[in-house]
């Protein structure tokens, strides 16, 4: 079953496979954001933070084995008969649909499960049980949570919450809830299982974020992938500061305040280009439309930085 999810993340075009499993994981490095960008794969960006190495470099040999993937010297790429397991697999293992990184997921399960069942308990007045979660930091937000709310309220939103859910999600949900007198399933007992829930909590997740409820409080809000420090960074060259300037006045190297614009950029925000990249450059470098040595395209355009490169990319 891993092998028909890890296959879906392979093309034609070579993907190297530590960016991969960076991506499901949640790695947040530039490399690997920027891959997944190209790839048109970022949505999926920590959509398996639980995935393990070991289990992953196993599916992946598994593939290379039965000649579904092949190395070629910039990564791995389908072979034909990788291409129908392909194609297979995305019918018999659907990625979650609703499924988007700001919405926090690993952090918001946890905490969703346990919130049902300490109201379920507490309907019953019993304060003999067993949490689901035995995470401090997620029992303190929960604890927290509880404190604060009107708990008949509560019970009250969610079943209107549910209601709003497609039936079958809105059981998929039910079915992994843990109660008083009422055991759903703890964990999913398959991959196919546990992408189900977490399109279940996704749509969840999508109501919580267009409307205001004391699930919304438990849940945290969304989940800002550009850093304080980077939003920071990007306010001041949008400002029109230079980039020494503000690497100077924030004690950080002048390639750490690359990397915060960088960023920003894969993320989605708009970089003030024409300050940061010479007209005449960013011109020459968006008429390149393939590459096949950087260095050499560096060398062809004056002026030219893999910076400037990036930026005119994004």
């Amino acid at each position: 079953m891993l092998t028909d999810f890890v296959i879906q993340f392979f093309s034609e075009q070579p993907r190297r496979e530590r960016a991969v499993f960076g991506l499901l994981t949640g790695k947040q490095t530039i490399s690997i954001l920027y891959a997944a960008l190209i790839h048109q794969q970022l949505q999926w960006l920590h959509l398996y933070p639980s995935l393990s190495k070991e289990a992953f470099s196993a599916a992946i040999t598994t593939l290379k084995v039965q000649r579904m993937l092949r190395e070629t010297e910039t990564g791995l790429i389908l072979t034909e008969k990788g291409q129908h397991l392909k194609q297979a697999a995305v019918t018999q293992l659907p990625f979650p649909t609703h499924y988007q990184p700001w919405m926090n997921l690993p952090v918001f399960a946890p905490r969703f499960f346990l919130g049902v069942q300490v109201l379920s308990e507490a309907s019953y007045a019993n304060r003999a049980y067993q949490p689901i979660s035995v995470n401090w930091a997620t029992q303190q937000v929960v604890k927290q949570w509880y404190q604060q709310v009107d708990h008949r309220a509560a019970v009250i939103t969610l079943s209107s919450l549910f209601q709003r859910l497609p039936t079958e999600l809105a059981d998929t949900l039910a079915a992994n809830m843990i109660g008083h007198d009422y055991a759903g399933q703890l964990m999913p007992a398959t991959l196919e299982a546990h992408f189900e829930r977490l399109d279940a909590l996704a749509a969840l997740v999508q109501q919580l974020a267009n409307t205001r409820s004391m699930w919304t409080a438990l849940w945290g809000g969304p989940r800002d992938f550009v850093s304080r420090p980077a939003q920071q960074t990007l306010a001041q060259a949008r400002a029109g500061m230079a980039l020494p300037t503000i690497a100077n006045r924030s004690h950080r190297k002048q390639s750490t305040i690359n990397e915060h614009l960088l960023l920003a950029a894969i993320m989605g925000e708009t970089l003030p280009i024409e300050h940061l990249v010479p007209l005449k450059i960013h011109r020459a470098l968006d008429r390149v439309t393939q590459i096949y040595d950087h260095q050499a395209l560096l060398a062809a355009i004056p002026g030219s930085t893999f910076f400037r490169f990036d930026c005119s990319r994004f």
